[in-house]
């Protein structure tokens, strides 16, 4: 027979009693959040409501930044069916990233107010932006050179030179234009050709600037040394002021000096890339010494050297003594710390007393007896004399000599 004093609750009930109590707690929670959030919804549409009764619908919730008062200002909505109108359309789809919808748009735009609209500068340039996002870049190309030969010189040419620049960039880095709807065909040409057009259209900009150096930086990378030399020589001489006054030196140094093949061509290029070494120690001498410079120029020198020495062991070889002992005594005079100097004044050693059949038939030869001494007064006039009176002479005697030298490799 049950008894209430006999009823005890087993452990499973008060479990039980346990998850009830949470599940009201929980239930009364849900109830309350749920009353909140219906209320702070009621509240919202009110103020929506209240909002959409008070401002103009024709008002646009956008400003615009106007340059000439430094102020930002409403800009009313735009209005579809005017041409200032679809242009700001079309516009806002660019910034939304919408490239071809601009695309179209700014094709309807001509379709319906054709080219005579004040604004057509705008819709083209705004084409432009559109199939450069669009990667469209010899079409766009195409478009802007027609562009720019029509408004040259007018405010647009800026913003359209600039696009220039940017698919002269995109060339330039390796991307191929279309053939066929596929990228195969190179367009180094065409960016170079951008960049030459930058140069000539605006030469006094910083564009212009740019494009220069660009050219520059491109055909030393493609290991076309002479032409690099001779825009960063451009750009040192149109652009004095520039920033990239200092790396145009320098690196237009670097180009002359990698333009010279061997002591067996012409050394012009090592003459040309020795002066430009020194002029920026001289107005670098902390970086110059960073970088070296000393120890390249230490380096033209022996190769200078070296060149001389040769031509004077060419004459030597074919019996033109006299002209031997003027190349080995020049490279003494002009390069006497040189390994190069010391052959010569061994070959000089060598040819004491010796005359060749052509030299005695020529008679004697006005610099004959131009030898370095130990007296400095006495070197410092004979490299004077080497240096001025046999000037003619020696280029024709050096060209001869390279002449003789090529038919030699020749044969």
């Amino acid at each position: 027979m049950f008894h209430p004093r006999s009823f005890h609750p087993t452990p499973d009930r008060h479990v039980m009693g346990h998850r009830a109590a949470r599940l009201g707690m929980i239930l009364l929670c849900g109830a309350v959040l749920l009353w909140s959030g219906s209320d702070a919804f009621a509240q919202d549409a009110v103020t929506q409501n209240a909002i959409s009764q008070d401002v103009d619908p024709q008002r646009a919730e956008t400003m615009e930044f106007d340059p000439a008062t430094g102020q930002w200002k409403d800009v009313l909505p735009p209005v579809p069916g005017t041409p200032e109108g679809d242009l700001r359309l079309a516009r806002a789809d660019h910034a939304r990233g919408e490239h071809k919808k601009t695309v179209k748009a700014i094709k309807q735009w001509f379709k319906d107010y054709g080219d005579m609209d004040p604004l057509r500068p705008d819709a083209v340039l705004l084409r432009s932006h559109a199939r450069i996002a669009l990667k469209d870049y010899y079409k766009t190309y195409k478009e802007l050179q027609e562009f720019l030969s029509e408004f040259s010189g007018t405010n647009y040419e800026g913003e359209a030179l600039n696009m220039q620049f940017v698919i002269a960039e995109v060339f330039l880095s390796g991307t191929k234009r279309k053939f066929l709807g596929m990228r195969m065909l190179k367009a180094d040409d065409i960016a170079l050709r951008i960049l030459d057009d930058i140069v000539t259209n605006d030469p006094d900009s910083q564009l212009a600037e740019l494009a220069t150096v660009t050219k520059a930086r491109y055909y030393y990378a493609e290991g076309d040394y002479a032409f690099a030399e001779q825009e960063y020589g451009f750009l040192i001489q149109q652009y004095p002021r520039s920033r990239y006054v200092r790396q145009s030196l320098l690196q237009g140094a670097y180009a002359a000096q990698a333009s010279f093949t061997g002591i067996d061509f012409d050394d012009a290029p090592l003459i040309e890339a020795e002066e430009r070494f020194r002029r920026y120690v001289s107005l670098y001498p902390g970086s110059a010494e960073q970088e070296g410079i000393g120890l390249l120029l230490d380096g033209i020198g022996e190769t200078r050297a070296e060149k001389e020495l040769s031509i004077g062991k060419y004459y030597e070889k074919v019996g033109r003594i006299r002209a031997a002992r003027f190349y080995y005594r020049s490279t003494m005079t002009n390069w006497p710390d040189t390994v190069a100097a010391i052959g010569a004044a061994e070959r000089l050693d060598a040819l004491q007393g010796i005359e060749s059949e052509v030299d005695i038939e020529t008679g004697p030869s006005p610099v004959d007896d131009i030898a370095p001494t130990n007296d400095p007064a006495s070197d410092e006039t004979s490299r004077d004399a080497i240096e001025q009176q046999p000037s003619a002479r020696r280029s024709e005697e050096s060209d001869e000599g390279r002449v003789a030298m090529l038919r030699m490799a020749a044969q």
